[in-house]
């Protein structure tokens, strides 16, 4: 049997990256303001109120994701004209908890664990995380998560508590996100040795923090991992 205290470290974000958080809120958000009759345009203020309120709270001072997550629809729904119930957050968080992963993500992690210790690195707390890590499938080596840090991504608070939990330096992690935002500009400022960028969503570069490798999804991570030995 391999001791997996030798293996490298393999970080990941979690959201957007390993399973379809935006996709679910979004889709939840859209559903709340159907039901109410609400049009495609309403849809739209209310997702862009809702966007913009989450980043602002997570900048802020110190709340678990659930909170983030209930006063970022109750004013999303409040631009879109509607009350917000508590049935209405209760089935935010659902849709959150219940966000299945990307397609390419469970196999792909099933055989990255095979030469190389995998952690998460997520703007989430334990009884939201949870569910997409049974999702994923593949056991974590390592799990930090905002409520740990008390603070979100893109604060160097978090991925020093990351490479705190890890024990190894900056230069010898690897690390895997989608958002140049949350992580893969914060990942080069504290030192990471290695940043793979999984462009999911077709986005542009930041040529300052351009990464060592842009992938679509995970499929080909492996391979990328392997033409650097």
């Amino acid at each position: 049997m391999t001791d997996r205290s030798t293996l490298p470290w393999l970080t990941f974000d979690c959201y957007d990256t390993l399973v379809t958080y935006s996709e679910s809120k979004a889709e939840c958000l859209a559903e709340l303001i159907r039901a109410r009759g609400g049009d495609g345009d309403t849809i739209d203020t209310a997702q862009a109120a809702f966007e913009t309120r989450e980043r602002e709270i997570q900048t802020g001072p110190f709340k678990l994701l659930n909170a983030v997550l209930r006063e970022s629809l109750n004013d999303a729904m409040a631009a879109a004209g509607m009350d917000c119930t508590v049935n209405d957050e209760a089935a935010l968080i659902d849709a959150v908890c219940m966000a299945p992963p990307f397609n390419d993500v469970p196999e792909a992690m099933r055989a990255l664990k095979e030469n190389f210790r995998l952690a998460v690195l997520s703007n989430s707390e334990p009884d939201i995380i949870r569910h997409s890590i049974i999702r994923i499938g593949t056991g974590m080596d390592a799990i930090v998560l905002a409520a740990d840090a008390k603070c979100y991504k893109p604060a160097p608070g978090m991925f020093r508590a990351l490479l705190a939990r890890l024990e190894t330096p900056a230069d010898q992690v690897t690390h895997v996100a989608q958002s140049f935002y949350h992580d893969i500009r914060p990942s080069k400022d504290a030192g990471f040795g290695c940043r793979i960028w999984i462009n999911r969503y077709a986005k542009e570069s930041d040529a300052a923090y351009a990464p060592d490798y842009e992938l679509s999804d995970l499929s080909g991570l492996a391979a990328a991992l392997s033409s650097r030995d």
